[in-house]
């Protein structure tokens, strides 16, 4: 399955109509007013992580097909690992030293003729 990178009213709103879901349907399913979906698909609403959780159920996707809920996780496991980071960035750090990785820093960006 692929993931969505669009924000989570977009998202919500693909998968619905890709897979002709209705927001009664879903709202059967989640135990949340439908109406909700419409809000959420206009972006007049941010659903929270549980919610999101929850709607992805209802969608029979993994929570993470979200770009928000995969982000909040993201952001947790950085801020619980301080660590990882710091382990991330001297990894990068070394293969730019190595000379296996060359970043172009500085450069002139590519113009088309």
């Amino acid at each position: 399955m692929e993931y969505s990178n669009k924000c989570f009213g977009q998202a919500l709103k693909e998968i619905m109509k890709d897979n002709k879901i209705k927001s009664r349907s879903l709202a059967s399913k989640t135990n949340l007013d439908f109406s909700y979906f419409s809000k959420l698909k206009k972006r007049e609403k941010r659903p929270p992580i549980q919610t999101i959780k929850i709607i992805a159920g209802g969608l029979n996707v993994p929570a993470e097909y979200f770009l928000e809920y995969r982000v909040h996780t993201i952001k947790k496991l950085l801020l619980n690992n301080p660590d990882m980071v710091d382990n991330a960035l001297n990894y990068v750090e070394n293969l730019i030293n190595k000379g296996k990785l060359k970043v172009a820093e500085g450069k002139t960006q590519f113009t088309k003729k």
